[in-house]
């Protein structure tokens, strides 16, 4: 059981930085409070990783030749560093931190990589910000076309936007859980340690707990701190990052929730225009992005390294 320690805490970390992606607009259009937005995404989380999330399994865990040890390391790393990410409230990708980690442990072992997933998952990397954002641009406009002359004006259409958005923010946190789950556990699965139904049930587990105890920090950055967010515009934000993980989900590839709200968010912001978007917000992001996948692959390729010396 020990063994399964970083994987249960990279699970945790998951959970606290990736309720922005499903909540994060909606709090910030004080659609829902915190506290409520945690519980639906505690509860939709585990169920889509129970459901779903054994289908992101392959790629992660046939991304290279594992061992346990190289397990253990690689999500000791991943975890360490999005947790440090988390406490600066920084919406950093957990999908991009145990790939950059798998990749550090298989390097450090010169195990080899299966090239065709190290690519679907790179191109998938690419494609998942710019993809959200374009979905989000071309859904706010064609609701907003539809109900021309009625928006900010009419009761129902409000109230029904705020109640549409709630389920869409759920849905979001079930394809969340669906598609990250993987990120924690299998490396653990591809190994034997664990099976692959447990494996979902714990790493949802974990996902859910750090949603109940630490996700308000990344919360109020993706709701609060790109763009100024509507009812409208944090449910088309929200559905825009929904589609998106649960199409690669169904595709077996594992992508990053934090990418797509990200990306989601400027989509509406820029049917504003560009002055829409906090833009200095906007190139700190990213920089997370990138120190997810270095730090975790140098700090992984470490940890392994120090195994081998002290062995």
């Amino acid at each position: 059981m020990l063994t399964l320690l970083p994987g249960l805490y990279l699970g945790w970390g998951i959970g606290a930085n990736d309720t922005a992606n499903a909540f994060g607009p909606q709090v910030g259009a004080n659609v829902v409070t915190l506290r409520r937005a945690a519980v639906l995404t505690a509860a939709f989380g585990f169920l889509g990783a129970v459901v779903e999330g054994q289908k992101i399994f392959p790629a992660l865990g046939g991304l290279t030749h594992l061992s346990l040890e190289m397990s253990v390391a690689a999500t000791l790393a991943a975890a360490t560093i999005v947790n440090g990410m988390t406490r600066f409230g920084l919406p950093i990708s957990t999908s991009h931190a145990i790939v950059g980690a798998l990749i550090g442990v298989g390097f450090a072992e010169r195990a080899g990589f299966n090239v065709p997933i190290v690519m679907r998952v790179a191109t998938a990397m690419l494609a998942t910000p710019v993809g959200a954002a374009i979905i989000a641009y071309l859904i706010y406009r064609a609701i907003a076309a539809m109900a021309a002359g009625r928006l900010g004006s009419a009761l129902f259409f409000q109230r029904s936007v705020r109640y549409a958005a709630l389920v869409i923010g759920c849905y979001a946190a079930y394809a969340m859980g669906a598609n990250n789950v993987g990120n924690a556990m299998a490396p653990y699965v591809a190994v034997g340690l664990v099976g692959a139904e447990a494996g979902a049930a714990l790493g949802g587990a974990a996902i859910a707990i750090g949603v109940l105890t630490y996700s308000h920090r990344v919360i109020m950055v993706v709701g609060k701190q790109i763009t100024a967010l509507a009812p409208l515009s944090a449910l088309v934000a929200t559905m825009a990052t929904a589609i998106t993980i649960h199409l690669f989900t169904q595709l077996g590839i594992p992508v990053s929730t934090s990418q797509a709200i990200v990306g989601a968010v400027v989509g509406v912001g820029l049917t504003k225009g560009i002055t829409g978007v906090n833009r200095r917000t906007l190139m700190v992001i990213p920089a997370g992005w990138v120190i997810s996948v270095a730090g975790s692959g140098v700090a992984a390729w470490l940890l392994i390294s120090g195994y081998h010396l002290i062995r």
